[in-house]
């Protein structure tokens, strides 16, 4: 099961499905020291609440919201 809201603060899992509802689509977030998001995109898609998709003018991977993970998002 992944949280999407842990201590009453919402977490990475749920920022990236809220911006999968977007017409940009959710991206990989690289930060310092190595950390990346690509954990946690890759939780939503084997989870079904994210799929990939080539999007863009040069094809480039992002992720957007399925049903399912909408509906994970409004519950």
């Amino acid at each position: 099961m992944i949280n999407l809201i842990y201590q009453g603060r919402r977490t990475a899992a749920h920022q990236k499905l809220i911006d999968g509802q977007t017409a940009a689509g959710a991206s990989v977030v690289r930060r310092a020291k190595g950390f990346s998001d690509h954990g946690v995109i890759s939780a939503l898609v084997r989870a079904g609440w994210l799929e990939p998709r080539a999007s863009g003018p040069r094809g480039g991977t992002r992720w957007f919201t399925t049903a399912a993970g909408a509906a994970a998002v409004a519950s």
